[in-house]
């Protein structure tokens, strides 16, 4: 399997098993099109209809969230995307934030920092005056809250108000009122919409199915060295772990061949293992370091007192 093609099984992987923060799904958006567009030009993946449609099948998201974090990722002032890291700003305000010049954006993000409530609505608002120029106007709609306008029996009715919740009369004059064809036509769209969902469950389900499976993936064995110290803890189950600089490819599934060595040379004994279990990218992990969890399937030799006396680290 190339490169490309394993990032793409292990971010899909990480859009449908975890949870996911904004920030982290919008830096998943981006790097998935990124792994998409490299397995395209480096493998011949053959990518069909929209790039933004199979990003959402792959990620478990909504293409119209998709497309929001992908003009965030292209359009979004560093600042911008800072607020959207720390959690002081939603998708959508940052989405909207993402349409103002850099001025505007670094203005919204100090306000983001500085503890403000900065509402996706007022952005949204600012962006369409921008776009209407000098003619805009802000609109006040009118809220009306009462069951009574919609009902029936609103022009005789004699207890009309203007907060009414609840009423044992009401009757919705436009469903009531709908002729025969509107109501069928309403249920063949019902129909549609169910049909199209269905597919589109469908086609996402195949194109799963077509990712790199855990099936195709090659696993490698690992030679490395133990000192003599580690040999018994290793074997006993003691030491169940192996800190190591990832410059080999780890992955869990693969094999080591931990030969053991003491005053420099190879005693001849040697530990075969499993590794179950891979943590890095870790808070307080060294960057390129990795923790291998292993497990333990033969060994060679006995350990002797002179073994364990060693003071040595891992080589």
């Amino acid at each position: 399997m190339s490169e490309a093609m394993y990032e793409l099984r292990l971010l899909a992987g990480n859009g449908y098993t975890q949870e996911l923060t904004a920030y982290e799904k919008t830096r998943l958006v981006e790097r998935t099109k990124a792994a998409l567009i490299r397995a395209k030009e480096e493998d011949g993946l053959e990518i069909q209809g929209k790039m933004r449609d199979l990003v959402a099948a792959m990620i478990n998201e909504s293409s119209t969230n998709v497309a929001r974090m992908d003009a965030i990722n292209n359009n979004a002032t560093p600042e911008i995307k800072e607020q959207l890291k720390e959690g002081n700003l939603g998708i959508t305000a940052a989405y909207e934030a993402a349409k103002l010049d850099e001025d505007e954006q670094k203005e919204i993000a100090e306000k983001a920092a500085a503890g403000e409530n900065v509402r996706a609505k007022e952005i949204a608002e600012k962006v369409a005056e921008k776009k209407a120029g000098d003619d805009y106007e802000t609109p006040h709609p009118e809220s009306i809250t009462s069951l009574c306008y919609s009902c029936q029996k609103y022009k005789d009715c004699n207890v009309k108000t203007g907060t009414c919740q609840k009423c044992d009369q009401y009757i919705n004059k436009a469903e009531a009122e709908k002729t025969d064809e509107q109501r069928y036509s309403e249920e063949q769209d019902a129909i549609d919409r169910q049909t199209k969902k269905k597919l589109q469950e469908r086609a996402d389900a195949e194109k799963m199915e077509h990712l790199p499976s855990e099936g195709n993936i090659e696993h490698k064995q690992h030679e490395l060295k133990i000192v003599a110290s580690d040999y018994e803890d290793v074997i006993s189950g003691k030491k169940s772990f192996e800190l190591r600089k990832n410059d080999r490819g780890y992955k869990q599934g693969d094999s080591l061949k931990m030969l053991e060595f003491k005053d420099g040379k190879h005693t001849g004994r040697m530990i075969d293992a499993d590794i179950i279990y891979m943590l890095e990218d870790y808070t307080g992990l060294t960057e390129g370091y990795c923790i291998l969890g292993i497990r333990v399937t033969d060994y060679t030799g006995k350990v002797s007192e002179t073994d364990t006396e060693s003071g040595a680290v891992n080589v």
